[in-house]
């Protein structure tokens, strides 16, 4: 994205600095280009999206943390008679800390904490967020203000796309459009003949170990099974259009399983932890 804007372009080059390291920098903007970010959110102290990683095609978590403004600073800040317009655009005179009375709205590049749930910290994954976080702000620059804690977040979540077509081949269908074509089709495969139950003998095949840690443990497991068989019951029962949500799915899954550390699943999610708290109460369930 070439438009030129003060804010995006200052906070790419913090980005840039922070991240020490120019060619991955440089590489995240293709990925951004090329496969886009989903779920992007700005809120106080915090920018987060999730990025497909190159190997795997799985979304790994990123996200970029920066200190909120302190009560004077915001004080300081607001004084300009610009702040106040009936223009939600950030007045580009707020780039200047003296004319903020000392107080700069742009965090510095060791202000800026780059976190990941892959493997390795700073990564590719967090620059392709401040890759995107810039794009945003050259059309969005109030919400640099929403995240330093200036202002009230008031945009919802978002998708970027990218400009690459599915990675899916085209020959293959969603499991929902098989189903479908399954129930309305006047004449139905034949039911396959199952192999008898085992005997109860030893098998000649190695026994199955659970994956390592983080890998869910065995209750987990059996918690993430029971559910399935709940939804798949409903589903099949009520004949209705499955649905993707994402959130919701998730917290009604860490309602239910066992020995799952709240915090953590908060930080996922990008919710705060009362928050999730108090949404895993309604689902039933006390923690």
């Amino acid at each position: 994205m070439n438009q030129t804007n003060p804010w995006a372009d200052a906070f790419e080059a913090t980005a840039r600095t922070a991240l020490a390291d120019p060619d991955t920098f440089r590489t995240a903007r293709d990925e951004l280009d090329a496969d886009g970010i989903r779920r992007l959110r700005v809120e106080p102290g915090r920018i987060s999206g999730f990025v497909t990683t190159r190997s795997t095609h799985a979304e790994v978590h990123a996200a970029i943390t920066l200190p909120l403004l302190a009560t004077t600073q915001t004080s300081a800040a607001t004084a300009c008679e610009q702040h106040h317009t009936a223009d939600e655009a950030l007045p580009q005179c707020l780039t200047d800390p003296a004319h903020a009375h000392g107080t700069a709205l742009l965090p510095t590049p060791a202000e800026l904490g780059l976190t990941c749930t892959c493997p390795a910290v700073p990564c590719r994954h967090a620059a392709v967020l401040a890759h995107a976080f810039a794009d945003h702000l050259r059309a969005h620059p109030e919400d640099l203000a929403a995240a330093r804690g200036l202002r009230t977040p008031s945009r919802p979540v978002q998708d970027i796309p990218g400009s690459k077509e599915s990675a899916r081949p085209k020959d293959l269908v969603s499991a929902q459009h098989a189903w479908d074509w399954y129930r309305k089709t006047s004449r139905l495969p034949a039911i396959p003949i199952h192999p008898a139950k085992p005997s109860g003998k030893p098998s000649d095949r190695p026994s199955r170990t659970l994956p390592p840690p983080p890998a869910p443990g065995t209750e987990q497991l059996l918690a993430l099974i029971e559910d399935a068989a709940v939804q798949a019951r409903n589903f099949l029962g009520r004949k209705a259009s499955l649905e993707c949500a994402w959130e919701e799915d998730a917290v009604r899954l860490t309602s239910r399983m066992p020995h799952l550390r709240i915090p953590d699943i908060a930080e996922r999610l990008g919710l705060d932890v009362a928050d999730l708290r108090h949404r895993i109460a309604t689902e039933g369930l006390s923690v």
